[in-house]
């Protein structure tokens, strides 16, 4: 019997081979989909395995540096210099457990202590993002106010490792640039290099650690910032405002917006000769009061001097004297603040330059504010 032909199996045929080819095609995609999870699971945990030493690292200078916190050296180089000592060996010792320790191998160690104190910075800025704003200084509590001074205080350490692991890296490289030393394998003097290089950087941070210690050598501690405006108003005028202190009516400089400031005068008898002012301050890291006293008056200045400070960073910076000197110039007056003060922290050439901008924002501010309460100013 003649086959019929049927038109539906003649359909049905190439639905089913259609089907079939369509399993493999899903099968690809979803194998490849897996690949690419896979493939990205490991750029991940390589970049995991990159991090561990350097949160290893600093998380151990960190602790040293908590445990000399707790003794008279907190202020000392040994508490700020010291650690970058400690994130050295680390990263010395990981090198060699993987067999790391190729000629070229001072540059990369000081590079990758460099990259612990980026990472210690960016983790403790992160946190110091979330820690309670001046506003709120009055309902956080003891504990909330010590995280936060540990926080500054991390990334004040971090500062000056990185600062000083950088300057090291950069003065090795050149050395090793200038005399074509640390990247030759057949050379031994290249190794030789390197180990030379290390010894004397860890020498100099020794030796940089020293600097604050009861005993030990010290660099000059006094400091002082002046800040200047014109003000289009007579002498007598600006005394006139000066008669009373108040907090400034403007936004302040943002580098000062996350420590204590100003937020009440409890005291103030003005600028006659022995007068009183008492300003409360209030910040993350606590409160406190500043309490000056009018010691020297003439025609043209008024110097306030510091007679006791519970501030929370009274241990790191000595508030001495306050003067304002406002002399004729022109039509109007030449105003001019100044702020004698010591540094308590060390090492000298960090905190030194710090200390001396931040004292010049915080007159900047004193100033700004009388020129902004003058009228016509």
């Amino acid at each position: 019997m003649p086959h019929k032909f049927n038109a539906g199996h003649r359909d049905h045929i190439p639905s089913e081979r259609h089907g079939v080819s369509k399993r493999p095609r899903q099968l690809r995609v979803v194998l490849r989909g897996w690949c690419c999870s896979v493939d990205l699971m490991q750029r991940r945990l390589h970049q995991v395995s990159l991090l561990f030493p350097h949160l290893v690292a600093g998380g151990l200078a960190l602790s040293y540096a908590w445990q000399l916190s707790q003794t008279a050296w907190r202020t000392s180089g040994m508490q700020f210099v010291s650690p970058l000592i400690v994130i050295i060996l680390i990263h010395t010792c990981w090198a060699a457990v993987r067999r790391d320790l190729r000629p070229g191998f001072a540059v990369m160690l000081l590079r990758r202590a460099s990259g612990t104190a980026g990472v210690l910075i960016g983790l403790l800025f992160f946190g110091s993002v979330f820690a309670p704003m001046p506003a709120q200084a009055n309902e956080i509590g003891e504990i909330v106010g010590t995280l936060a001074m540990v926080v500054i205080c991390g990334l004040m350490i971090a500062g000056v490792i990185c600062a000083a692991a950088l300057a090291l890296w950069l003065l090795i490289k050149v050395v090793s640039l200038v005399f074509g030393l640390g990247g030759d394998k057949g050379d031994p003097k290249s190794r030789l290099f390197d180990f030379g290089s290390m010894v004397a950087c860890c020498a100099v941070l020794g030796v940089a650690s020293l600097e604050g210690l009861p005993g030990g050598f010290a660099f000059e501690t006094a400091g002082q910032a002046t800040s200047s405006h014109d003000i289009p108003a007579p002498p007598a005028q600006i005394w006139e405002v000066m008669q009373v202190a108040t907090s400034p009516d403007f936004p302040l400089p943002g580098i000062l917006t996350g420590f204590p400031r100003p937020i009440a005068v409890t005291t103030d008898e003005g600028v006659v000769l022995g007068a009183d002012r008492v300003v409360q301050f209030a910040g993350r890291e606590g409160a406190g009061q500043l309490h000056l006293q009018v010691t020297e008056r003439t025609e043209s200045a008024v110097q306030f001097t510091v007679l006791s400070d519970t501030t929370p960073y009274a241990g790191w910076i000595g508030y001495k004297r306050l003067t304002y000197e406002i002399v004729p110039q022109g039509t109007g007056s030449r105003l001019s603040v100044t702020l004698e003060f010591e540094r308590k922290l060390a090492p000298a050439w960090f905190f030194a330059p710090v200390m001396r901008g931040a004292a010049y924002l915080a007159v900047d501010v004193l100033a700004r504010d009388v020129q902004a309460r003058t009228p016509g100013g």
